[in-house]
């Protein structure tokens, strides 16, 4: 591991830990530094401030490490990794979806939404493939935009209300769910369900 990539890491951890005894919107660079052992300019130069810091770490531990090959056929056993390797660090992920809600969600719904324009675009292929219609870009967008939403949603719900559920109620929730939604796209782009 790189020097760089180990300073980083020793900040992320920093921030975790500071976590467990303080409200993230409490938590200044300058108490990261101090936690860490390192001044103020070595944070600077790693980090732009601690939001691009809480991104790091949400894409280094969670959307890299589970979601980099995420498909179509496995998106919910790595969604239930992901949401598994969460409760291992419980505090610090229900501490900064409580105290940066909307920056988290923010980014969270671009991950999700690109995830899921992958899977409609897997669901259209096969459509496609079967002769049947396909939907627009527009439309693809709106689907991918709305289901990111729903899923966002119920994962930020979960971790604000403290990971109550286990990993696994929310993933098999949200197979059922899936699956219902692409039996009804097959049926409506074959024109055995009209809306």
């Amino acid at each position: 591991m790189s020097e760089n990539l180990i300073t980083k890491r020793a900040i992320a951890d920093a921030l975790k830990e500071l976590t467990r005894t303080k409200t993230f919107d409490k938590i200044s660079v300058k108490d990261i530094a101090l936690q860490c052992g390192i001044n103020r300019q070595t944070f600077y130069y790693h980090f732009e401030d601690k939001f691009i810091l809480l991104r790091w770490i949400y894409e280094n531990d969670l959307f890299e490490k589970y979601m980099n090959d995420v498909s179509f056929d496995n998106w919910t056993t790595r969604l239930e990794e992901l949401l598994t390797a969460m409760t291992k660090e419980k505090a610090f992920y229900v501490n900064t979806i409580n105290h940066s809600e909307a920056y988290v969600q923010q980014y969270l719904l671009v991950q999700a939404q690109d995830l899921f324009k992958q899977a409609i675009n897997v669901i259209d292929e096969s459509a496609n493939a079967e002769g049947t219609k396909s939907v627009s870009s527009e439309q693809r967008d709106f689907i991918a935009r709305f289901f990111a939403y729903g899923s966002c949603g119920i994962i930020i719900e979960w971790v604000s209300r403290g990971m109550n559920e286990e990993p696994d109620y929310i993933t098999t929730n949200m197979k059922t769910l899936k699956d219902l939604c692409e039996r009804a796209s097959y049926d409506f782009l074959s024109d055995r369900l009209s809306i």
